[in-house]
């Protein structure tokens, strides 16, 4: 398999900010958060559809917010584990075991409103949301310099 161009730059720049959470960040197929591990993956494929859901829940709670949908996903990831001392172990193990009952067995749109209102799913975007909004310059230096290497990535690796 083909290197791909300017991957190091991108996992470099992410990590840069992660560890200001003492969070490690690693290139992978969606976006996770392994909270015990102090450990986000990150993805640069993004599917529209499947993040929809999403991107409506953080747009409508936080108007005042406008970031990209990977900056969403990024920073969800961290309020993840930022959050994580909220919830005993037992409660944990019951939402994911709702997660996916829910996934199973009701339609589009309840279970992705239910997802979304689950409590760690719920924090994770507020924290994500309240961050972005206490630090926008911080922010706004990261997604920028983010966005500088993703297109040099685009470019570099013939994707543009």
């Amino acid at each position: 398999m083909a290197k791909l161009k300017g991957i190091r730059r991108i996992d470099r720049i992410i990590n840069n900010f992660t560890k200001n959470f003492n969070i490690k960040a690693d290139l992978g197929n969606e976006f996770l958060a392994y909270c015990p591990d102090r450990l986000i993956n990150y993805t640069l494929v993004i599917d529209e559809e499947d993040i929809r859901y999403f991107k409506e829940d953080a747009e409508k709670r936080y108007p005042d917010v406008h970031a990209d949908i990977m900056l969403w996903c990024l920073l969800h990831e961290v309020g993840h584990i930022m959050t994580d001392d909220m919830w005993t172990e037992e409660e944990l193990d019951y939402f994911e075991e709702q997660k996916e009952h829910m996934t199973s067995c009701a339609d589009d749109d309840n279970r992705n409103d239910w997802y979304h209102a689950c409590p760690d799913e719920f924090f994770a975007t507020k924290w994500a949301g309240d961050y972005m909004r206490k630090y926008p310059k911080r922010i706004a230096k990261f997604w920028n310099e983010l966005q500088i290497a993703l297109i040099d990535f685009y470019r570099r690796n013939d994707l543009i």
